[in-house]
């Protein structure tokens, strides 16, 4: 079964804020990139769902957050998104959060999502951004691009977490599930 995602702005944009802050208001684009994929991956493993509902691909650095990409990169920027709000854009391979005065609003994150996003900026964040890119191509479902981008599925990503195609499929259709009654409820 195939899950068609729903990408959601707000926690990614939250998420991304909370690791950036953690890097003392400012990090590398690439760290940022490999840290959020990791939490996304650890949450579908651990909850059954990611935190971002975003879109992945492998490419040449590894597994990349394919709507998260171009809000860094400025491809797809909209002054109503909170993204805009809180990051700058990337400016020598690297953003900031764009007050650090405040504290940084996860009101969206469930308190099991941040305390994913705590382990993964623990075990990884000390690391150098293309060393924690190497550590990535060693998850089973990147392939390498050379040069291009291959998607990443999340039955790629459950396969590589140790999921069989039975448990898989049941993830990936209570995602479903829940995509198409909150599409449902958004409609009234």
């Amino acid at each position: 079964m195939t899950y068609t995602p729903k990408f959601n702005e707000e926690k990614a944009a939250q998420l991304a804020a909370y690791f950036t802050a953690k890097s003392g208001g400012e990090i590398y684009h690439l760290m940022l990139m490999k840290l959020l994929y990791i939490a996304d991956r650890n949450a579908l493993a651990m909850l059954g769902h990611t935190i971002t509902d975003d879109n992945y691909v492998s490419m040449d650095y590894g597994p990349v957050l394919s709507n998260t990409l171009s809000l860094i990169d400025g491809s797809v920027r909209s002054d109503n998104s909170l993204w805009v709000h809180l990051l700058s854009p990337s400016r020598n391979y690297k953003i900031a959060l764009l007050n650090q005065t405040d504290a940084i609003d996860t009101g969206a994150l469930s308190s099991a999502e941040l305390e994913i996003a705590d382990k993964v900026y623990a075990q990884f964040g000390h690391m150098d951004r293309f060393e924690l890119a190497d550590k990535t191509h060693e998850f089973a479902e990147w392939k390498n691009p050379y040069g291009s981008a291959i998607p990443i599925y999340y039955e790629d990503i459950l396969k590589a977490v140790g999921f069989d195609e039975v448990d898989s499929n049941s993830i990936l259709q209570e995602l479903q599930n829940i995509k198409s009654a909150q599409d449902f409820l958004n409609s009234l």
